[in-house]
């Protein structure tokens, strides 16, 4: 069973912009507030740009050091989208 929760809803995200940098330092979603609760990035496990038709969309995997998040950032419509929730009391049941 995949223990992912797929959400697709529209956040406010706080990103940091650098200006130096390696690929992966020079922007960085900082913060999240999903329903009502301010959600503070530790890490970027991942971030790759891929388009969605047109449109530039730039993925990132980043996690609070429990919970992991793949947010979606639409560099058109310049909104942002929590794709996913990978909750980390989680554990596997092989």
């Amino acid at each position: 069973m995949d223990p992912t929760h797929y959400l697709n809803e529209r956040v406010d995200v706080v990103a940091l912009y650098r200006k130096s940098g390696d690929i992966t330092t020079l922007c960085f979603p900082y913060k999240m507030k999903y329903k009502n609760e301010e959600i503070v990035f530790t890490e970027l496990c991942l971030r790759h740009p891929t388009s969605k038709g047109h449109r530039m969309i730039h993925v990132f995997d980043v996690s609070d050091g429990v919970n992991d998040y793949r947010i979606e950032f639409d560099a058109e419509s310049l909104t942002w989208t929590l794709v996913a929730l990978l909750e980390g009391h989680y554990e596997s049941r092989d």
